[in-house]
C-alpha cells in the first residue's frame, strides 16, 4: 500500500484529496492545524476506507519537528501540501502571516524533506494568480506578475522550490487550479454563498460589479487531476488544471444560480465597486496535463453547480448555523 501525506487535510482540496486517495487504495496521513470539522464539510470521514486514514492535528509554522518526525516514521512516496492563507482580500491587511505561511513555511519544510531520500514526489499547490492578469488560455511558461500579497506570497514559495529542484533534484511537481468548486467547499466562497444567502434572503454583493472573469473547475476533477501529477508528472514541471467550460463572470454565474434556484437576480445582487485589487481574469490552458497524462475533466459547470445546491439543500440544518463568512485565523 503506498502513503500520502496531505498537508491541510482538512482544507476543501486537501480533505477531496483524501477522500479520492483513500478510493485509489492509499495509505493517508493526514495534518492540518484545526480539529476535524463535521463530516458535512470532510468527505473522508465517510468514506468506507477510512480506516486507512490517520489525522494528527499540527501546524506547519509551529511544528515542523513534529511534522518531520511523522513523516519519517511514515516515509510517505507523496507529500502534498495544501497548507496557505488563501484569502485574497485580507492578505492586504496581514501580508506578513500570508509571507509566513506561504514562503516560509514552505522554506522551512522543504529545505529538510529534500534530504528524505523516501520522498518521490512533493506537489506544491500553486495559484494562476501569479500571473496577474492573463490573456487567453495561458499556458505554463508565462511570465509572473502577481497583483496582491496573496499572488506575491504563494510565488515566492514556488520560486524556492525551483531553486532545490535546480541544485538538489528536489522531487517537486506544481499544480495551478482554476478556480475550484464543489460540495463541501468553504461557505464564503463565491458558489455556495450565493445559494445559502438566496435560501436566507439575504442580498449578495458583487465586488467589482461582479466583471472579474474566472474558470470555475469540480473538485473531483481537480483532485483527480492531482494525485495524477504525483504519480506520473515530471519532476520540476508546472501543470495547470482548467475545465472544458470557458471562463464566466461572477456576475453572470450568481445570475445562473438565481435562475438554477428559481429566485430573481435584479433583486438579488447589490453590485458593489471595489475588488480589493483583485485580477480581473484568470485564463490558463491545460493542454499540457490533457496531453501527457491522459487526463480531461468530467464535470460541466451546471451539474457541478446543481450538485452543491443539492448539498446545501440535503444539509441545510446543520449548514444554515454555520458561519458564512471568512473567518482570519492567524
Amino acid at each position: 500500500m503506498k502513503t500520502i501525506l496531505i498537508i491541510a487535510s482538512n482544507s476543501f482540496t486537501g480533505s477531496h484529496l483524501v477522500n479520492h486517495c483513500l478510493d485509489q487504495g492509499y495509505k493517508v496521513i493526514g495534518i492540518s492545524r484545526s480539529k476535524e470539522y463535521s463530516p458535512v464539510m470532510l468527505p473522508y470521514l465517510v468514506n468506507s476506507e477510512a480506516g486507512n486514514f490517520s489525522f494528527f492535528q499540527l501546524d506547519i509554522n509551529k511544528d515542523l519537528d513534529k511534522i518531520l518526525k511523522l513523516s519519517d516514521n511514515e516515509r510517505p512516496e507523496i507529500i502534498a501540501n495544501f497548507a496557505a492563507q488563501g484569502e485574497v482580500r485580507n492578505s492586504w491587511l496581514y501580508p506578513d502571516q500570508w509571507y509566513e505561511t506561504n514562503t516560509l513555511a514552505v522554506v522551512n519544510l522543504t529545505e529538510e524533506l529534500r534530504k528524505r531520500d523516501y520522498i518521490k514526489k512533493y506537489i506544491a499547490i500553486s495559484t494562476p494568480e501569479v500571473y496577474g492578469n492573463t490573456a487567453i488560455n495561458v499556458k505554463e511558461n508565462h511570465c509572473y506578475f502577481p497583483s496582491t500579497p496573496y499572488a506575491a506570497s504563494k510565488l515566492a514559495g514556488d520560486l524556492h522550490l525551483f531553486t532545490l529542484y535546480k541544485r538538489y533534484k528536489f522531487p517537486v511537481v506544481f499544480t495551478r487550479s482554476a478556480n475550484v468548486y464543489g460540495i463541501h467547499q468553504q461557505l464564503y466562497r463565491i458558489i455556495p454563498r450565493t445559494i445559502i444567502y438566496l435560501k436566507k434572503r439575504k442580498k449578495i454583493q458583487l465586488h467589482g460589479r461582479g466583471k472579474t472573469e474566472r474558470s470555475f473547475i469540480h473538485i473531483k476533477d481537480v483532485v483527480n487531476a492531482t494525485l495524477s501529477i504525483g504519480e506520473e508528472g515530471v519532476i520540476g514541471d508546472v501543470y495547470h488544471i482548467s475545465p472544458k467550460d470557458r471562463e464566466i463572470s461572477i456576475y453572470s454565474i450568481v445570475k445562473m444560480i438565481c435562475h438554477m434556484m428559481d429566485y430573481d437576480f435584479e433583486t438579488s445582487v447589490e453590485l458593489i465597486d471595489q475588488n480589493f485589487g483583485q485580477d480581473s481574469k484568470f485564463s490558463i490552458s491545460s493542454d499540457k496535463l490533457r496531453s501527457e497524462l491522459n487526463w480531461k475533466p468530467k464535470i460541466s459547470l451546471k451539474e457541478g453547480v446543481q450538485e452543491v445546491i443539492f448539498w446545501i439543500e440535503k444539509n441545510w440544518n446543520e449548514i444554515s448555523k454555520m458561519h458564512l463568512e471568512y473567518i482570519h485565523k492567524k
